[in-house]
């Protein structure tokens, strides 16, 4: 397949798992080819073209040519230069690597993260907060991630990727979207009526054993393993960690648990004051969750996998 075809493919399944999906997620991508019309001439040329079909700001061809064509992967949870001349070397080696997908954003994936953090507003409406109130809040929180992340040095894997000649392309919001959705329905069938058991649940998936042979499992952040659950949600997607006000909707909207890949200080804070539980579930495992639903589509379509940085590769085909 071509490196397009597998960007193209992988847009297409965050877009069955996500929140907006169906006429808001139509909606939102008119409005974006409205806002494309209504430019100027020298103001289209400054206009991110992919933004026009796809909604996934922080998902991105950042260096190669899309026509190439791909049938060998290597596939890290983080890619920095590090880990594309370790593909370097490998190819040296004999290793066929065709191009290397990050699933943290680099380059102008990177740059854009902030923009995916409004879609936290849907989730917020899905989960009972009216999205008046929901939109409120996740504005500033978006602003203040861009203010943050302004003068990153976003070309600097790109810039690595450049000189080295080697395709790479970051898949973050579809990926997590997919982990969510995967997460929802996982504990929904099993029904956990405490913490433990929803603990027990997360580690009857194999990226999360493995993540607690590496000494890093599931963790109940606030709350007990013999506390009642109550209201269980999965806030794995959105860019990165939402506004921290949204504890007080979410518990006055009747959220008793939130099961969460990180988690800031302040977060815990406002977790305990609303007296919502809180399960971190492990930051790679989960990352690797949502990566392998699409590395499953991938390898479908004969694309080799090699997994590196911290991806666990669990095949469910």
């Amino acid at each position: 397949m071509k490196l397009l075809d597998l960007y193209q493919l992988a847009i297409q399944e965050g877009m069955t798992a996500d929140p907006r999906r169906g006429p808001e997620l139509e909606k939102l991508l008119e409005r974006t080819k409205e806002k494309y019309a209504d430019l100027k001439e020298n103001e289209k040329e400054l206009f991110d073209m992919d933004s026009l079909w796809n909604p996934y700001a922080d998902s991105r061809i950042v260096y190669g040519d899309p026509d190439a064509e791909i049938h060998s992967i290597m596939w890290g949870i983080d890619i920095n230069t590090p880990e594309l001349l370790l593909a370097d070397r490998l190819r040296e080696r004999g290793k066929t690597i065709d191009a290397i997908i990050g699933h943290h954003p680099r380059g102008r994936a990177s740059a854009n993260l902030y923009q995916m953090i409004e879609s936290q507003g849907d989730m917020m409406e899905d989960w009972g907060v009216p999205i008046t109130t929901a939109e409120c809040i996740v504005g500033p929180r978006a602003h203040e991630v861009m203010c943050s992340m302004h003068a990153g040095n976003h070309m600097r894997v790109r810039d690595s990727a450049a000189l080295l000649d080697i395709p790479l392309m970051c898949l973050h919001q579809p990926a997590d979207l997919l982990g969510q959705r995967f997460m929802e329905n996982h504990l929904e069938e099993a029904a956990p009526e405490r913490l433990g058991e929803v603990v027990d649940a997360l580690l009857r998936l194999p990226e999360y054993r493995a993540m607690a042979k590496e000494c890093n499992p599931p963790e109940i952040f606030i709350g007990n393993k013999d506390r009642r659950v109550g209201k269980i949600i999965v806030k794995f997607s959105g860019g990165t960690s939402g506004p921290k006000e949204m504890y007080e909707h979410l518990a006055r909207a009747g959220v008793g648990t939130i099961v969460c890949m990180h988690v800031p200080q302040s977060h815990i804070e406002e977790a305990r004051k609303n007296h919502i539980n809180l399960i971190v579930a492990s930051h790679m495992a989960s990352d690797s969750l949502g990566t392998n639903l699409i590395a499953d589509r991938f390898e479908a379509n004969g694309i080799d996998i090699i997994p590196c940085s911290g991806f666990i590769r669990v095949r469910r085909n």
